[in-house]
């Protein structure tokens, strides 16, 4: 037994050896990264998006599951140029890729687009309205993601162990969480929220658009191209223009705002800054 805890132990100190030797290798090549850039991928971009809220045939909201909206988008990813000095975004530069996808916004979203447009009317006529007090923040998720960037395919964990998803990496997450797959595509999924208490980006009662700050993460793998098999997370950090003009408000007797017609809409352009970063999965 002594014999054999003295060989782990030796083991251990040769495997922490050749792991310090490969940290200041990576130091040393290039100073101004840390050691854990080296285990990981690391892509920063830019998607320039625009989508709408879905309908059914006979005009009416489409309806996801959870009784969310469903906002069907799709855009072109670039890479970017940063003021190397302030990190300050400069430029778009080269297409790098695609991305389409399907957000899901509470149905309290789309009542409070059809409240700022009735206000907006109110305004564009001349007549004062004050802004009413604002949620500090909507949460949304994300049902559907694809990406395709630099020939490797992201897909959101929500893709990956949904109902078309890939029985090899459901079989994968049932064995090695707590939960298994349906509790990781669960919690795993994009926690977006709408930062509507940091006041809007822009607002224009003419055009009926309305900035709004959001951001999100989510769990994505890689399941095509160079980067195939490693999975990780992509954070964004966006700014959505909506234009409200066909969001109608449903109005009570006193004036006020109460809930939206069922064939209202949204549509939206915007661009999102994202950071994905990836690493190859540990087998144990």
């Amino acid at each position: 037994m002594k014999k054999n805890k003295a060989a782990i132990a030796r083991g251990m100190f040769i495997a922490a050896g050749l792991c310090g030797a490969l940290i200041s290798h990576v130091v040393f090549a290039d100073g101004r990264l840390t050691p854990q850039d080296a285990l990981v991928t690391t892509l920063i971009d830019k998607s320039v998006l625009a989508g709408s809220l879905a309908h059914n045939a006979d005009g009416t909201l489409n309806y996801d599951d959870n009784g969310s909206a469903r906002f069907v988008y799709s855009g072109k990813i670039f890479s970017v140029g940063t003021n190397e000095k302030t990190g300050e975004l400069k430029e778009l530069k080269d297409q790098i890729g695609t991305i389409e996808g399907e957000a899901a916004f509470p149905k309290e979203f789309v009542a409070m687009t059809a409240a700022i447009n009735y206000m907006m009317d109110m305004q564009a006529q001349g007549i004062k309205v004050p802004m009413p007090p604002m949620p500090a923040v909507v949460p949304w998720t994300c049902n559907h993601c694809k990406m395709v960037v630099a020939g490797t395919t992201y897909l959101s964990i929500v893709d990956v162990l949904g109902p078309n998803g890939s029985p090899a990496m459901k079989g994968m997450f049932d064995q090695m969480l707590i939960g298994g797959a349906a509790g990781a595509s669960k919690s795993m999924g994009m926690d977006g929220r709408a930062f509507t208490g940091l006041t809007p980006a822009s607002y224009d009662p003419i055009n009926k658009t309305m900035s709004v700050r959001m951001a999100g993460c989510s769990a994505v793998v890689a399941v095509d191209g160079p980067q195939a098999g490693k999975m990780g997370t992509l954070c964004m950090n966006s700014t959505a223009t909506f234009n409200v003009s066909k969001a109608i408000a449903i109005v009570d007797n006193q004036g006020n705002p109460v809930g939206y017609q069922p064939t209202s809409n949204i549509s939206a352009q915007g661009s999102s800054n994202c950071i994905t970063v990836l690493h190859t999965p540990l087998t144990m």
